[in-house]
């Protein structure tokens, strides 16, 4: 998950004032005269709590329970995943951490009423070094420092209300082998490296069923170029265009086949 870092020159997230109606102004959006019910509905701002409360420290100390305010990305993933309910195949998500995105959906979309199983594929332990390129360690490697530790049990703890979700440590593209997924409706991908971003969604391209929805959530950030260019280079040779969100993520549904 892409957040700017203070010690970096970049802004904070924080709010320090308040927003007038029809307005939202966080997470590098500052969006004026706006019908912003969706946000302040209450199925989403439970769903939203869900993810907040996951016992993250991204953006904020570790033991905090501050609001990060990313609200309208969490609800970009909520509204992909509540059309991906309704298709046939499991949901997925690769880069997790506690699960901010993926508790925030499972309790918008109701996960243990749909019948469907969610993979979510992690480190639990932050970004591998390894699998950086160049130009991404000096940056990756700080957010490494400031905004991951080890979660495994964190997540374990927060996802064991849902039975079918299933976690699978290790590295992607190596932890995709093992298990087997057939259909996918739903597909995250934030792992803010460019190679197993890319193999992710090489991997499981022809395992999105028609109309499946792919949330990319580095793609449209400035810093992760690698990332945009790979994202492009791809839909291109698949035939498809990547929607850029203001939230700097990006859209993805997949086409029904030829």
């Amino acid at each position: 998950m892409h957040i700017r870092l203070p010690f970096l020159g970049e802004l904070t997230l924080s709010r320090t004032r308040p927003v007038p109606p029809g307005s939202f102004a966080a997470d590098g959006l500052h969006v004026v005269g706006r019908n912003l019910g969706a946000l302040a509905d209450t199925r989403f701002t439970a769903a939203y709590a869900a993810g907040m409360d996951s016992g993250h420290k991204i953006g904020r100390p570790r033991g905090s329970r501050a609001d990060i305010h990313i609200e309208w990305r969490v609800y970009t993933c909520c509204w992909a995943a509540a059309h991906a309910q309704k298709l046939d195949g499991d949901f997925v998500e690769c880069g997790v951490n506690t699960g901010i995105l993926s508790l925030a959906v499972c309790k918008y979309v109701n996960f243990n009423e749909i019948g469907k199983r969610f993979y979510l594929f992690d480190t639990f332990e932050g970004i591998p070094v390894e699998q950086m390129s160049p130009a991404e360690r000096k940056v990756r490697t700080a957010e490494n420092e400031q905004l991951y530790e080890e979660c495994y049990e964190t997540a374990r703890r927060n996802f064991a209300r849902y039975p079918n979700a299933r976690l699978i440590r290790g590295r992607v593209p190596d932890s995709l082998q093992t298990v087997t997924i057939d259909r996918v409706s739903y597909l995250s991908i934030d792992m803010n490296i460019v190679a197993p971003e890319l193999a992710a969604i090489e991997y499981f391209w022809d395992r999105l069923v028609p109309g499946a929805l792919v949330v990319l959530d580095d793609y449209g950030f400035i810093g992760y170029s690698q990332q945009y260019a790979a994202m492009n280079a791809f839909a291109l040779r698949m035939g498809v265009e990547i929607y850029t969100c203001p939230t700097g993520q990006g859209l993805l549904i997949r086409p029904p086949a030829p």
